[in-house]
């Protein structure tokens, strides 16, 4: 099971089970985190000082693609989001969400502007199709599902500690589905569509304002976590880096506002 979640210096390590009260290796605890490979979803971050625009509907995958969930070249895998023993209604509420990966061959403009309608206000995040097509035709399925709202942005951190320039870097988490639920709400950081996406390099950096995939240890493994950096965060981009696919254009002082537990209550396409 994957658990997409950033962590120090650039690996991501995968996080067990453990409801998000669970402390024990969070990445802005220990200052000595630098050498650690593992992080977890927990609520405590949020104590660290922690492509046309306007394209419509017609750039979103169909809710109904499913043609690639059977097909072997299809670039997205499918697999199981619930972990061994997990309580029932983790799995239910895994179960109830998971979707069909997006058809690999839906159109797909350059550029498509989405609306995320947060608690702290309006964001609009321009997508890059071009650089990361994978992830924004992920991400606009997803959208066309309504899988984003109601949805809770469960993880704010900040990864000054093992930062090579020693310079913070907030950034703010979500996209969990098991964020919408109380019931489930302890294992947000868990939860994703039930398929994954392979990293897509390109030249897009962790600049402030940027839309990111978060994912486990495997750089193919991002699902529908992601973030937004609230300031630049350039280590994030070494090595088997993390995937930038868009950046906010608009309520940018909307989006560093945001914080742990604040809803997103809706992801529009902008028309």
């Amino acid at each position: 099971m994957k658990h997409l979640l950033l962590s120090l210096p650039l690996t991501i390590a995968l996080a067990g089970c453990t409801p998000a009260a669970d402390t024990s290796t969070a990445t802005s605890t220990a200052p000595d985190s630098t050498s650690s490979t593992t992080t977890t979803n927990t609520t405590s971050d949020s104590t660290a000082a922690n492509s046309t625009a306007g394209a419509g509907s017609s750039a979103m995958a169909s809710s109904s693609d499913t043609s690639s969930s059977a097909n072997a070249s299809s670039p997205y895998t499918v697999i199981d989001e619930t972990p061994p023993g997990a309580p029932p209604e983790m799995v239910a509420a895994l179960k109830k969400v998971k979707a069909p990966p997006p058809s690999a061959k839906t159109k797909l403009a350059d550029k498509t502007r989405v609306k995320l309608d947060t608690s702290k206000g309006p964001i609009v995040v321009e997508l890059n199709g071009k650089a990361a097509p994978l992830h924004v035709r992920s991400f606009l399925h997803l959208t066309s599902r309504k899988f984003f709202n109601g949805t809770r942005f469960h993880r704010f951190a900040n990864l000054m500690e093992g930062a090579p320039d020693g310079k913070p870097g907030n950034i703010i988490q979500g996209g969990d589905p098991l964020s919408k639920d109380p019931k489930t709400r302890a294992y947000a950081g868990t939860g994703g569509p039930g398929y994954q996406i392979p990293r897509e390099r390109n030249s897009l950096k962790h600049d402030a304002m940027v839309l990111a995939a978060a994912r486990s240890q495997d750089p193919d493994s991002a699902g529908s976590q992601f973030y937004i950096t609230q300031n630049p965060v350039y280590f994030l981009d070494e090595n088997d880096g993390y995937t930038v696919f868009g950046k906010v254009v608009s309520g940018q002082a909307n989006a560093l506002k945001l914080r742990q537990d604040d809803v997103l209550k809706s992801v529009t396409v902008v028309k």
